[in-house]
């Protein structure tokens, strides 16, 4: 937006300079408002309004004007695309013959323009003089190298109560307040400084910035020197690095630092100043801009009470019709969800943390998150080595990777989630391996089991109509097969299972190693069963079902031994364990009608889908007992 102010003022003061050389004598009484307007209309194609203009001859001319406007096109959202209250500037007189031009004592009061497109996207900065017909394009063709040999001399100018709005084709608005803002040099060979006051969409800003001379600014697209400290409220920003074309902030590169103890200045430069969360936030990284790409690496910090270790972040902004594409490479410390959903919710929250689970139809920006960490707090669940790898196009969103640490045991996962008109169908390919069933069972709250050895689970899930990822747990079905190639069961538990009559005369010790174990597991929404649930050791194959209610963490399990595998004293009778998961009921199965339907199923085989097909059929106990 700077570029197109110093447009106007230098376009202005070339018209001026063109009626300095049309007389000299009777200039100091003379008001050149109407010639000044005759000639800006034909060189811009709009109309032009000017209160006054007055000159003085001298070795440096003075310019007063009061009063400037220049329409704007049609269809645009207000009557002048600019307007000035007054302007007021000393041009050097030998500058004008060989220039570029020199001024000083320059002060712009009043300024307000608008750069906008309309709803065609037709951009109002691009100017037809009336000699060109309505459908000729009169704009150069565009130059990859940036041309500021034109750019002014500036020893000292001011701009005071003005405003720079930029307005896009869909009706947003960005503005920029000038309260104060202040240029100043020597001369051409010294350095440029710059001090700021005003605001971004009205939260204030201030910003001071050391430059290089404006020789070498001149020399683009040779990089040009800049320092600048910016602060709003409690953000402090601090740039030192190059750009190749300062006025259009292109071709930027150098280091950036940010700091914010409660980030209520980003959320109110965002637009969100109404309600906001206090997060802690820093960020030190090497910042560049070219183009269409902002690029953000070699990013460290912190915020919240998590530690950015590494970090990339790249935003390229969409074309017509299109939108922005974030993407995100992020390596994390310890993450706490549980705190940072806290601080999301200004301490209002104190139900379970939730994430959403939300894929907008249209999302701008389209976002790729590629997140690594040491360790996530979710509730009570604590999570090791996360990875994570997910896209998101239109209406969906895709985990291509999702891998971290539970309790000892390896858990991957991969799915997607597709919109349901503001809620969510989700889908998800979840495996565990080396889960250590001890740890599981204490996790569960279950009562502990006279069994030792490794889990691996396989599981599919899915759960319509959910909008946050404890509703999808809630609500999920899924069907799942649970493996077990190694491990060892109490040899009296067998013994016991199978009702051998040598435990009257002698307590069973020691254990017996597990040959096999397999489960399927059908779930709804947290009610389910398990069938067939197969064991086989040395002493005897175990068969059983189990009918179970997470809601009410309940459940009702029958089991038995198969006489073919057991020894002679073994009568081989069902038992049936049932009631809440800390403390079940034992009784004989055949003794009430549930307990022998239980029984019925035990040995039933189970369909399994296609991807849980293999898995399963490599192991062991997949084979029906007799």
């Amino acid at each position: 937006m700077l570029k197109w102010l110093l447009g106007a003022f230098l376009g202005f003061l070339v018209v001026c300079s063109a009626i300095i050389g049309g007389g000299w004598l009777w200039i100091d009484q003379k008001d050149f408002s109407a010639l000044a307007t005759q000639k800006l209309e034909k060189a811009t194609g709009r109309t032009v309004k000017i209160g006054s203009l007055r000159l003085s001859p001298g070795q440096w001319i003075t310019i007063d004007a009061k009063d400037l406007h220049l329409a704007n096109i049609p269809g645009g959202s207000r009557p002048d695309m600019v307007s000035v209250g007054a302007l007021h500037a000393r041009i050097r007189l030998t500058s004008l013959l060989h220039g570029p031009l020199e001024t000083r004592d320059v002060t712009i009061d009043h300024f307000s323009g608008l750069f906008e497109r309309t709803p065609d996207r037709t951009p109002n900065w691009r100017f037809k003089s009336h000699k060109t017909s309505d459908t000729a394009d009169t704009q150069p063709p565009p130059s990859d190298k940036p041309d500021l040999s034109w750019f002014p001399g500036l020893r000292n100018a001011t701009i005071n109560e003005s405003d720079v709005t930029y307005r896009s084709a869909k009706g947003a608005s960005y503005q920029v307040t000038m309260q104060h803002v202040t240029f100043q040099s020597e001369n051409d060979a010294s350095p440029l400084s710059m001090a700021f006051q005003g605001a971004y969409n009205g939260t204030p800003v201030t910003l001071d910035a050391a430059m290089q001379p404006l020789k070498v600014l001149r020399r683009a697209p040779e990089p040009y020197g800049a320092k600048a400290h910016v602060t709003s409220g409690d953000l402090a920003i601090d740039f030192d690095g190059t750009l190749t074309d300062a006025l259009n902030f292109e071709g930027v590169k150098g280091n950036i630092t940010l700091s914010t103890p409660t980030s209520a200045p980003i959320f109110a430069l965002a637009g969100l100043s109404d309600t906001h969360p206090v997060i802690p936030l820093t960020l030190n990284g090497t910042f560049s801009h070219a183009g269409d790409n902002w690029h953000l690496t070699n990013t460290t910090g912190n915020f919240q009470s998590t530690k950015i270790k590494s970090g990339t972040f790249d935003l390229n902004e969409g074309g017509k019709g299109k939108p922005d594409i974030i993407s995100t490479d992020l390596n994390l410390g310890r993450v706490d969800l549980n705190d940072l959903n806290k601080a999301l919710s200004s301490g209002k929250s104190s139900g379970p943390t939730d994430i959403p689970l939300i894929a907008p139809a249209k999302p701008d920006p389209v976002l790729h998150v590629k997140l690594t960490a040491d360790e996530i707090l979710y509730n009570t669940l604590t999570f090791a080595k996360l990875k994570l790898d997910a896209s998101q196009t239109p209406g969906r969103i895709d985990v291509s990777t999702l891998a971290l640490g539970y309790l000892g045991a390896g858990l991957q996962a991969n799915g997607h989630m597709e919109d349901q008109g503001g809620r969510s169908r989700v889908t998800a390919n979840i495996a565990l391996s080396h889960g250590d069933i001890d740890r599981l069972r204490r996790t569960a709250g279950l009562a502990p089991v006279p069994v030792k050895g490794s889990l691996s689970i396989r599981i599919i899930a899915s759960a319509n109509n959910v909008r946050t990822l404890n509703e999808a747990t809630r609500k999920a079905d899924l069907v799942a097969a649970v493996s077990m190639e190694k491990g060892e069961i109490a040899r009296e538990i067998v013994e016991a299972a199978s009702m051998d009559l040598r435990l009257l005369f002698r307590h069973a010790k020691g254990t017996t190693p597990i040959t096999c174990m397999l489960g399927v597991l059908e779930m709804h929404q947290g009610i389910g069963k398990v069938v067939p649930l197969r064991l086989k050791t040395s002493a005897g194959v175990l068969a059983a079902k189990a009918d179970f209610d997470l809601n009410r963490r309940w459940l009702d399990l029958v089991f038995a031994s198969r006489p073919f595998s057991t020894s002679f004293f073994a009568l081989d009778i069902p038992v049936r364990v049932s009631g809440r998961f800390d403390s079940p009921d034992l009784s004989i199965a055949k003794w009430s009608k549930k307990g022998r339907d239980l029984l019925a199923d035990s040995n039933e085989l189970t369909v399994l889908p296609a991807a849980l097909r293999s898995f399963a059929s490599s192991n062991a106990c997949a084979r029906p007992t007799q």
